[in-house]
């Protein structure tokens, strides 16, 4: 403070303006004149050589330039130019904002200007390069302000008196109005200002006040600028007293490193826990290392980022709550929602150790973690973003509010802090709205939003199956809804796949008309082909559909459901046509089995429950379709067998679906094939329809709904 008082007692200080741009301006348009008049014999030849002027010159004027014609009289108007006091008026831009901090409390400012000048010297260029400077304290009253018109009349009035030519008065005030507007005469001279505030602080001595051990240095409540700066110097007393030699030094040292290495333990401790939690709940990040980076990456990135913000900006701690706040609502996003909440809950305890905060910090970051990570799990729209935003922002200024009384703050505290902590919510929720495309580029998954946008019947990719391969089409249409009731009954995502099962056969769009659903013939494309060559055929439509999905940049997480839809299970019909066509021996039967093997797809297996029930309907669909009759058991009893055939198979082996989840979706199977192909009531037969049956002609109406 004693510092501060010193710098704001330096007074401010100036140096003269450029004289060419201020009295030497004034004094060479008055030589100028001199010069035009002396040269003009006539009023009106001066007046013509002049041009247009600004400066009021009558004749009286001009014949009182005359009257100096020849060299004496020149050398005498020129002195009494030279004579002007235009240096003794003090005309300054704006003394009240000088871009100085404190600002003076002086009543005067201080001119520094040559010590002497000799204008014999300067004449023969005899003048040193660097002149001594003497200063002047000009009080505050004589200086003139540019804004003040009034004053720099009155100025330039004053110093046009002293040319001792009333008839030149008007002219000479023009003149030195016009350059006082647009130049000051002094100027603020910031270096020179700044090197004296310097020297006041360093010149005063430290206010030094001795406090006992255990006294209370700032009462809680809200500190003011002393206070703060008291715990400033507190702090700075104890690190300086850390770095000596004496024993209580060493002690603290220890102490301290002591904390550091029991944090480091806990935080360590914690990580392991994180580590095994996360090989218990999802072993798969550890299986691709693409994964696991990605997945270090985020919580160390979360304790570096929280580090990083509470050594910048340490006076607001709730900034800290951004970095996991992202991180949540990222794991949200790529993980279910109960992992994202478990390994969310470790974080913000190891968050809480790194930047050393207490159990409020811990709880708030805790339940504003949880609550995103809770309400990210479905995104359908940009608005789920910022509402789950607003909602955060309301439970953690919420949590503060209660902290923050249950410590005994300050109202105003508790509210400033509770304002940062909602406002750091919303900020993270905008940046993860932002960099959501990103997100879901990075970790190869797809959001109910994107999901949302691939759906859309308008995609070129749909139109263009549907144009090409039309029976296809609506088998994926069928699929999908049977897919996404049968995922709904087991709490799978319905909408991936629904999604996955529309796109599931876009690799038969090359050869479309090799399949079943696509021929509008009773003939077969098959019929002139050898089994082999009609398997591959047919299995080429998988890695086709992979080709495809890569060049119309499907999402990631699609492309698993064209992979395996069919698994590695066998083109059963195809097989037989093999097996039926090798030679019969004596016996009547085959010369050689035909191996299964042979013709089964290259897979892989599901690996996810909605994978497993996009296979289950797209093999149910067609068999269901294939009958004859369809009726309610007949459906049961075909999805009954696909499902065995499926699991007997071990098509399941490598997705975690339960067999109680397999008897679910084959109930969802039944119900929703058994509305698809519901039983049909035909209308009763008009007798003119009757009349032409019997006549052997076809009914134009179409009997049955």
């Amino acid at each position: 403070a004693d510092r501060e008082a010193a710098q704001a007692s330096t007074p401010s200080y100036y140096s003269p303006n450029a004289p060419a741009l201020t009295s030497e301006r004034v004094r060479a348009e008055l030589m100028r004149l001199y010069q035009t008049a002396v040269g003009s014999d006539t009023f009106e030849t001066f007046q013509k050589a002049l041009g247009e002027t600004s400066w009021p010159i009558d004749e009286r004027a001009y014949q009182a330039l005359r009257a100096f014609a020849g060299e004496e009289g020149r050398k005498r108007f020129q002195a009494m130019v030279d004579a002007l006091p235009l240096e003794k008026e003090y005309v300054v831009s704006n003394v009240l904002n000088e871009p100085r901090d404190p600002k003076s409390t002086r009543d005067f400012i201080r001119l520094e200007i040559p010590a002497e000048t000799k204008a014999d010297e300067a004449k023969q260029g005899d003048r040193p390069a660097k002149s001594p400077l003497r200063t002047i304290d000009i009080p505050l009253a004589r200086l003139i302000l540019q804004g003040n018109d009034r004053a720099l009349r009155g100025s330039a009035r004053e110093v046009a008196r002293h040319l001792g030519v009333p008839a030149l008065v008007p002219t000479a005030e023009a003149i030195i109005l016009d350059t006082f507007r647009k130049q000051p005469t002094i100027v603020y001279n910031r270096e020179r200002t700044s090197q004296a505030m310097r020297e006041a602080a360093e010149n005063t001595p430290t206010a030094m006040r001795k406090y006992r051990a255990g006294q209370v240095l700032v009462k809680p409540g809200v500190i003011g600028q002393a206070d703060y700066a008291l715990l400033q110097a507190e702090r700075a007393a104890f690190q300086a007293f850390l770095n000596g030699d004496a024993p209580e030094a060493r002690a603290a040292r220890r102490t301290l490193w002591l904390g550091r290495a029991g944090s480091a333990t806990l935080i360590a401790m914690l990580a392991i826990g994180l580590m095994i939690y996360t090989h218990q709940h999802q072993p798969r990040i550890f299986e691709v290392r693409w994964r696991t980076v990605a997945f270090l990456g985020l919580v160390g990135g979360c304790l570096a980022g929280a580090r990083v913000l509470r050594s910048n900006w340490p006076a607001v701690p709730e900034l800290i709550f951004g970095v996991p706040l992202l991180v949540a609502g990222i794991l949200a996003i790529v993980y279910p929602r109960r992992f994202a909440m478990g390994v969310m809950s470790i974080t913000a305890l190891m968050v809480t150790l790194t930047v050393r905060e207490d159990v409020l910090f811990f709880v708030v970051l805790l339940a504003g973690v949880t609550v995103a990570a809770h309400e990210l799990v479905e995104i359908r729209s940009r608005t789920k973003l910022i509402s789950t935003g607003v909602l955060t922002a309301l439970v953690m200024g919420l949590a503060t509010v209660a902290g923050g009384l249950v410590e005994g703050h300050h109202r105003e505290y508790v509210l400033r802090h509770s304002l940062w902590a909602a406002s750091t919510a919303m900020a993270a929720a905008f940046v993860l709205s932002g960099i959501l495309p990103f997100i879901e580029r990075a970790f190869r998954v797809a959001t109910s939003l994107t999901l949302l946008e691939w759906r859309d019947p308008t995609r070129p990719l749909l139109q263009l199956l549907a144009r090409e391969a039309p029976g296809t089409y609506n088998h994926s249409l069928v699929v999908g809804t049977l897919a996404e009731a049968a995922c709904e009954a087991i709490g799978a995502n319905g909408l991936l796949a629904q999604v996955g099962a529309l796109y599931h056969d876009i690799g038969k769009i090359p050869k479309a008309e090799y399949f079943t659903e696509n021929q509008e013939g009773q003939i077969s494309r098959h019929q002139n082909l050898a089994p082999t060559m009609s398997l591959l055929i047919i299995l080429g439509h998988v890695k086709d559909g992979i080709e495809m999905a890569k060049e119309y940049k499907l999402p990631r997480v699609l492309h698993s459901f064209i992979e395996e839809h069919h698994g590695t299970t066998v083109v059963r019909y195809f097989h037989h046509v093999a097996s039926e066509k090798q030679p019969q021996i004596a016996s009547g039967k085959h010369d050689r089995e035909v191996p299964e093997a042979e013709f089964r797809y290259n897979g892989p297996k599901p690996r996810t429950r909605e994978s497993a029930v996009l296979m289950l309907a797209d093999g149910v669909e067609g068999a269901v379709r294939a009958l004859h009759e369809p009726t309610a058991g007949r459906i049961e009893s075909v999805v009954h067998q696909v499902v065995m055939d499926r699991l007997n198979d071990g098509q399941f082996d490598d997705c975690d679906i339960t067999l109680k989840e397999l008897h679910q979706v084959e109930e969802s199977l039944v119900k929703s094939l058994c509305a698809i192909y519901h039983g049909r009531v035909a209308y009763p037969k008009s007798s003119r329809d009757a009349d032409k049956e019997e006549a052997g002609q076809r009914p134009k109406q179409r009997v049955g709904v």
